[in-house]
């Protein structure tokens, strides 16, 4: 015995509508299923769609072409109402990572002429910039320090160093001669 679900409705235009929208979609998809408008004695009309494992009520308001293909698809797909997982929202779009470029440049000027690498229009606080001083002064085997947001590595080392920020995720361009 096959169950079915009846929507009621006072409304014989409404009733007509939702058993019209029900056929039309079943057609589409070459499904044998129908669904049947029967008047009811206080003057509503009652709609059974079949075959349907179970029966359930739509509000009076209910947007009939929604509701329609909606126990439609449960009907081939043979979940029940309810345990459709909704469809996941598009992810957000990607996040544009501002990149900046760190500036390698060379300076003697005050140093009595013993030069220095300096790097410097790095986006960082003062604890993040120490911390990549100390690993540049490591690749590079030499003395530094970091201070007025520019770090300072003694000798040139301009290659090393920009080799050293490509690698750790930096973009960096050679400043200056």
């Amino acid at each position: 015995m096959s169950k079915r679900v009846v929507f009621v409705t006072d409304s014989a235009g409404r009733a007509e509508k939702a058993a019209g929208l029900f056929a039309a979609v079943c057609g589409r998809l070459r499904l044998p299923w129908s669904g049947t408008v029967s008047p009811v004695a206080d003057g509503g009309h009652v709609v059974s769609f079949a075959p349907f494992p179970g029966s359930e009520v739509w509000p009076a308001d209910a947007d009939l072409e929604a509701e329609v293909n909606d126990l439609v698809a449960r009907l081939f797909t043979g979940e029940a109402r309810g345990t459709r997982k909704p469809t996941p929202p598009p992810p957000p779009p990607a996040v544009k990572k501002v990149v900046h470029t760190a500036k390698v440049g060379r300076e003697t000027a005050g140093r009595k002429g013993k030069g220095v690498t300096v790097v410097s229009e790095l986006p960082l606080g003062e604890d993040a910039l120490k911390e990549l001083a100390t690993k540049l002064k490591s690749a590079c085997g030499s003395g530094g320090t970091a201070k007025d947001g520019r770090i300072e590595i003694q000798g040139d080392h301009r290659d090393r160093v920009m080799a050293e920020l490509e690698r750790l995720g930096y973009k960096a361009k050679r400043s200056g001669g």
